[in-house]
């Protein structure tokens, strides 16, 4: 995965209504207009470019709607990692969405994947667009935060469930009951699998209540599926000797049909060669009658002057060098020819017919004992499941209160984790509060959640200017958890008063009354 990319230069052509502009990126790059002069737009060219969305991740059309034109075009020239590379999309005049890999064409996937390689999406657009992460669901939201956090070691959590003082030292603190148990229990199960075991309707807990009943009823119903595979007496493992045998003929035979078709292959070879061979031979006979029936000429081609005896002879002489010539050629054909005549009468054409009845034969001997081995592999297994059952009818199970005791206990820990991971990633935030598990007044149990808080405040009641502030508090910690560093895009530049902090390039975008589109590049020292 990529760690630094710069956009280097940008074009785009009849993108959202911008007949043509090109943007050369510096440190800071400020495009500033008024309203719907294509400050957003020119934002948002870059991510439609890589991935035919708009800055929030929905699908976008940037196609004109009030002129006619012949295609709309975008190409993101940027270096990743200091490797130049170019990404360019295009909606040609048929609707088609056409892709570009440094200036060549390439599939969807192809560019798609050459994308992906580079950076994960949601990743990119949270930090290129500190507003893009308050767009997606809260689940994706945690998933994203998350995604750099891990839980509380089990170690961690049993520790703080059993504390009994706020000063009381880690080395000192001896595990309480709870702690113990889910220390022993986890060893084999996770803790969904163990509240899976004991809680629900399903569970444990519940299950101590019927447990004759619902043994018993598993037991007969067992029972009545090996009935239905009667004991037919046959040693599976001399089946499973008898099927290996049985294969083991096929494949022989199925080896000598493979070296016929061999053979047979070859003659047709060797036939259409003989053909290919008389072709060469019947054109080199052509060529040699035209070459026999060639005149001398005795006059000179030019002048028409009679040609004097030496000039003449030395003619006939060419002409019997190339007849002679001509006849060799035609001759080492002809021998090729009667090579592969000989090769041919040496080949022996293979009726298989008799091996593919043998395999046939063999194949309807395989099929029972093949029904035989499943037959007992199947009873096999339902006989190991009525004895399990039966076994599991007979056994008591673990106390009711030792369920609830497991259950109890498990509360406390997703409680004590719950909190533990909040304070872990409220640390890496300055202002922002994170909330990730919301309590369940009904169950005592705390469950997922996600909400973000910037000066007591949910998101969709801060003004532009303070989620503007809350996004790029959010792409720091980005930043630093993943240390991929992109260029930053700010929309609305003027309504956020804060200071701006960004480890890539920043993009901004300002409105500016009266004033035309105008687009400006600052390289810092």
């Amino acid at each position: 995965m990529a760690k630094q990319v710069r956009f280097i230069r940008l074009e785009v052509e009849n993108f959202a209504g911008l007949p043509s502009e090109t943007v050369t990126y510096g440190d800071i790059t400020a495009f500033s207009g008024m309203n719907g002069e294509g400050k957003t737009s020119l934002g948002t060219a870059p991510v439609w470019t890589l991935y035919g969305v708009d800055l929030y991740g929905s699908k976008y059309n940037p196609t004109p709607t009030t002129y006619e034109y012949d295609r709309v075009h975008v190409s993101l020239l940027m270096s990743v990692d200091d490797a130049e590379l170019k990404f360019a999309r295009e909606i040609n005049a048929k609707g088609t969405n056409v892709f570009f890999l440094n200036d060549v064409p390439a599939k969807a996937k192809e560019f798609e994947e050459a994308v992906a390689s580079l950076f994960d999406k949601d990743e990119f657009l949270s930090l290129y667009n500190p507003v893009y992460f308050f767009t997606q669901h809260w689940t994706k939201q945690r998933e994203q935060i998350l995604k750099y956090s891990t839980p509380p070691a089990k170690s961690e959590v049993f520790a703080e469930m059993s504390r009994t003082s706020a000063d009381q030292k880690t080395k000192d603190i001896k595990h309480n009951p709870q702690a113990v148990k889910l220390a022993e229990l986890t060893k084999k199960h996770s803790l969904d699998d163990l509240q899976k075991i004991h809680g629900g309707t399903g569970g444990q807990k519940s299950k101590l209540e019927k447990q004759s009943i619902a043994a018993q009823s598993r037991t007969k119903t067992l029972v009545e599926q090996l009935q239905r595979y009667p004991a037919s007496g046959s040693d599976i493992e001399a089946l499973k000797t008898q099927e290996s045998a049985l294969r083991e003929k096929i494949a022989e035979i199925d080896g000598g049909v493979a070296d016929a078709h061999r053979i047979n292959n070859k003659r047709i070879e060797l036939v259409c060669r003989i053909t290919d061979q008389s072709d060469s031979i019947k054109r080199s006979k052509d060529k040699f009658l035209i070459l026999h029936g060639e005149t001398i000429e005795e006059n000179c081609r030019t002048c028409k002057q009679p040609l004097n005896a030496e000039a003449i002879e030395a003619t006939k002489s060419d002409k019997q060098q190339r007849v002679d010539k001509a006849r060799a050629d035609h001759q080492v054909l002809i021998d090729k020819r009667t090579e592969l005549e000989t090769e041919l009468a040496e080949i022996v054409v293979v009726d298989m017919s008799e091996q593919q009845a043998q395999v046939r034969v063999l194949e309807d001997q395989l099929d029972p004992v093949l029904a035989a081995i499943r037959n007992e592999t199947e009873r096999e297994r339902l006989q190991a499941d009525v004895d399990k059952a039966k076994a599991d009818e007979a056994d008591t199970l673990a106390s009711l209160k030792e369920s609830v005791f497991i259950l109890d206990a498990i509360k406390s820990y997703r409680a004590k984790e719950a909190e533990l991971q909040a304070d872990k990633v409220q640390s890496l935030f300055t202002t922002l509060k994170i909330r990730l598990f919301k309590h369940v007044k009904t169950t005592g149990e705390y469950e997922p959640d996600f909400s973000i808080q910037s000066n007591n405040k949910d998101y969709v009641q801060l003004s532009t200017g303070q989620r503007v502030g809350a996004g790029l508090e959010l792409s720091e910690f980005f930043f630093k958890q993943s240390e991929l560093i992109v260029p930053t895009f700010i929309d609305s530049i003027g309504e956020y008063t804060g200071k701006v902090a960004v480890y890539g390039q920043l993009i901004t975008g300002r409105a500016v009354a009266d004033q035309e589109l105008k687009i400006e590049s600052e390289v810092v020292a």
